[in-house]
């Protein structure tokens, strides 16, 4: 348990600065072939084989959901300083390329995620449940974080980019390397999760949450020590730069034959909440200390902080 926290502390001091380890102007200028397409309810996924490396494309098929192309590849951007999820690039609207199914829209081109969708594994994680939705962090996810250090990272990960959506059919679990990956963080930013976490663990100090397990304990440090490192390396000001990169990217301009005023107000919003956000965190690292402190003073017990 203490390595895990000194691998914690030493990302926090020094994890460089993230760049984005595919990008779709490297592959396009590769021999792709589309291996298979399928329509799903809200987008088209394909495989494509670039020259060897099989990829996954994505391509939302409902108009209104267009802009979770961008929060894609912008969460995933984030998610690389833990290495805890796929690679993802957008593709531009007017690119050609295998696996786009509406031509003159975006798409996004993926790392495919080794291993299996946890909803489909026969092991007990098929019953976790860490999905935040639109009431923040509740106690019982403490249980499922105690059960890998990954998972800890993860709730984390939602928490700060204000992913509600993480559910058993986006996130994979490798046996045979004993990782997760989490994938399709498309619907961020809509909740601010980090306040609604405030809010819950303020309510849990004054009633439910003492006393804590060692293992619960533990959690709760290394959960406020990824905050940490999340904190120092993703301020709001450079995440809504990558953003409007990403943005761009994609072709949200107007004039585009998909643009919307829609996107501008919904973007917006993004944003704010991104701003918003990073502050709740700050507040919620403050609130996790102060558990943390009141939590060893009870038990009197030998933990690293």
């Amino acid at each position: 348990m203490k390595i895990r926290m000194m691998v914690l502390l030493y990302l926090l001091c020094v994890v460089p600065a993230i760049v984005c380890k595919i990008t779709f102007e490297h592959i396009a200028a590769k021999k792709a072939k589309l291996i298979s397409t399928k329509e799903m309810r809200f987008c088209y996924i394909s495989f494509v084989d670039v020259e060897g490396t099989v990829y996954l494309v994505k391509q939302k098929k409902i108009f209104r959901k267009l802009l979770g192309a961008v929060r894609d590849a912008i969460t995933a951007y984030v998610a690389e300083t833990f290495n805890i999820a796929h690679q993802v690039d957008v593709i531009p609207a007017d690119a050609v390329f295998p696996g786009k199914v509406i031509k003159d829209w975006p798409a996004t081109i993926h790392t495919v995620a080794p291993g299996q969708v946890i909803k489909k594994l026969d092991h007990f994680y098929k019953k976790m449940n860490i999905k935040q939705a639109d009431i923040g962090f509740r106690r019982d996810m403490l249980y499922w974080m105690a059960q890998h250090p990954q998972l800890v990272t993860i709730v984390a990960l939602d928490t700060f980019l204000c992913n509600h959506d993480r559910h058993r059919g986006n996130l994979f679990y490798n046996k045979k390397t004993d990782s997760f990956c989490a994938i399709d963080m498309d619907s961020s930013f809509k909740y601010n999760l980090a306040e609604l976490a405030c809010k819950n663990f303020t309510k849990m100090m004054k009633k439910g949450l003492f006393p804590l397990k060692k293992k619960e304990l533990q959690v709760l440090i290394e959960y406020r020590n990824a905050l940490l490192v999340l904190l120092k390396q993703h301020n709001p000001e450079h995440t809504i730069m990558m953003f409007d990169q990403f943005i761009k990217k994609a072709g949200f301009v107007e004039g585009a034959s998909f643009f919307a005023s829609r996107f501008v107000d919904e973007l917006e919003d993004n944003k704010e909440v991104i701003r918003k956000s990073y502050e709740e965190v700050k507040d919620l690292v403050k609130i996790l200390n102060d558990i943390i402190k009141k939590a060893v003073k009870i038990k009197q017990i030998s933990v690293v902080v």
